[in-house]
């Protein structure tokens, strides 16, 4: 690649990145307020490998908009012989030389 193109490269990201620094700060969020809505949180069974999941409901006054926001995790599958037989071994290195011994 010749000397001049890496040259035009760095001055147009040089360029890129004034142009974003000089952007004004975004409005900070309306408040939010938890959902009365309890339904997705309360079908999770108290395992320690369960599905997590939280709601929160968000809403503007000014424009009578709302917004409903909902984020699911999963749990640690544990480490037992009967999972390994069922969904196979770890793929780390690592792993794969350590017995299964559970949470």
């Amino acid at each position: 690649m010749k000397l001049s193109h890496l040259l035009t490269a760095a001055a147009a990201t040089a360029l890129l990145t004034g142009a974003a620094a000089a952007q004004q700060p975004s409005q900070p969020a309306p408040s939010t307020t938890p959902s009365t809505d309890t339904s997705a949180t309360a079908a999770a069974p108290a395992a320690s490998s369960a599905a997590v999941s939280s709601s929160v409901t968000t809403s503007d006054p000014s424009t009578g908009a709302t917004a409903t926001v909902t984020t699911t995790t999963n749990g640690p599958v544990p480490d037992t012989p009967e999972n390994r037989r069922k969904y196979g071994g770890p793929m780390s290195h690592a792993g794969k030389r350590t017995a299964p011994r559970g949470n």
